[in-house]
């Protein structure tokens, strides 16, 4: 399961701590987020800190156990930073 959305605002260490923490909400899904051709464990902070201060066009993709939910709730997530 995939999808993309763009993030327009340069990309905050609190967004990150927030998507993080939902990203681990999926205990049996492994979440990438993909970020200007970096592709990143979504739960990882340390891996995810690298998007500080990016923009563009992400990607978010999920495989395992309730791998649409979790797309959809990161890229609701996602969105939020437009705001």
């Amino acid at each position: 399961m995939k999808t993309y959305f763009m993030i327009q605002e340069k990309i905050k260490p609190a967004w990150i701590q927030e998507m993080v923490i939902k990203a681990n909400e999926f205990e049996k899904c492994q979440i990438y987020l993909e970020c200007n051709a970096l592709r990143i464990n979504a739960k990882s902070q340390l891996s995810m800190s690298l998007l500080n201060g990016m923009q563009g066009v992400c990607c978010v993709s999920a495989h395992g156990e309730n791998s649409r939910t979790a797309v959809d709730a990161l890229r609701s997530l996602g969105t939020k930073v437009l705001n």
